[in-house]
């Protein structure tokens, strides 16, 4: 295992974590902004929007990413226990 996907898997834990500090963060200051009014809450919604919605979707597209090479690989190079012809083997 590489460093670099040692260091992905020590840093993983700290992925839910973190979402869940931001999202409570997102809920505090949308309840602060109903507190003061109406067009206040809907300005705060939508910055929240973008303040979580960006990191969440960053997220989301890098696991939809991987995914997509993990099988791409697996199709590129199935495993049916026979040598590749021309490999040096």
């Amino acid at each position: 295992m590489s460093v670099k996907q040692r260091f992905r898997l020590a840093v993983l834990p700290l992925l839910p974590i973190a979402l869940a500090v931001l999202a409570w963060l997102g809920f505090v200051a949308l309840r602060e902004a109903f507190a003061s009014g109406g067009g206040a809450a809907w300005l705060m919604a939508w910055v929240l929007a973008f303040l979580v919605g960006m990191p969440l979707l960053v997220l989301g597209l890098a696991i939809v990413g991987a995914v997509q090479r993990h099988q791409l690989r697996q199709v590129l190079v199935p495993y049916s226990g026979e040598k590749i012809p021309g490999a040096g083997q």
